[in-house]
Formats: C-alpha cells, sequence, structure tokens
C-alpha cells in the first residue's frame, strides 16, 4: 500500500455544514408545514362539494353499479340473441 501521508486528509468547513444541515431541517419542516396545510384546505374544499351534491358518494356509485349490471346483462343478451 501507498504511504498515507503522501496525500493531504480532506477537511470540511464544519461551520458550514452545521449550517447547511440547520438549513435542511428547517427547510423540510417548512415543507412539511405547507403539505400539511395545503392537504388541509384540499380536504375542507372536498367535504364541502360533497356537502353539495345531490346524493352522496356512496348512493351514486350504488346506482352506477346497478346501471352497469343491466348494461351488461343486455348487451349479453343481445349478443346470444344475434349469435342464434
Amino acid at each position: 500500500m501507498g504511504n498515507s501521508s503522501s496525500r493531504p486528509a480532506l477537511e470540511v468547513n464544519r461551520k458550514v455544514l452545521a449550517s447547511g444541515v440547520v438549513l435542511l431541517c428547517i427547510g423540510g419542516v417548512l415543507w412539511l408545514t405547507g403539505a400539511a396545510l395545503s392537504a388541509a384546505a384540499v380536504a375542507q374544499v372536498a367535504k364541502k362539494w360533497i356537502d353539495h351534491l345531490d346524493e352522496s358518494p356512496t348512493e351514486m356509485a350504488h346506482r352506477r353499479a346497478q346501471q352497469l349490471k343491466v348494461a351488461a346483462s343486455a348487451g349479453s343478451k343481445a349478443w346470444r340473441e344475434q349469435s342464434h
């Protein structure tokens, strides 16, 4: 192996590194706070929108599922009648 004294040791400016870590932590906390506030605002708007609907999303899903069953049945019946 070579002589380790031939290369200078890397020296990190600890003040700059510590400042960078502190700023990263502060930025992360600010980002998380902003994300939480944005999510709360979107949830609030979604709740108001759902409250203004004529029927609940559950009722709407049940109605659409029933429509899908009727349409699938009609399509299947038409296909069977056409093939005879």
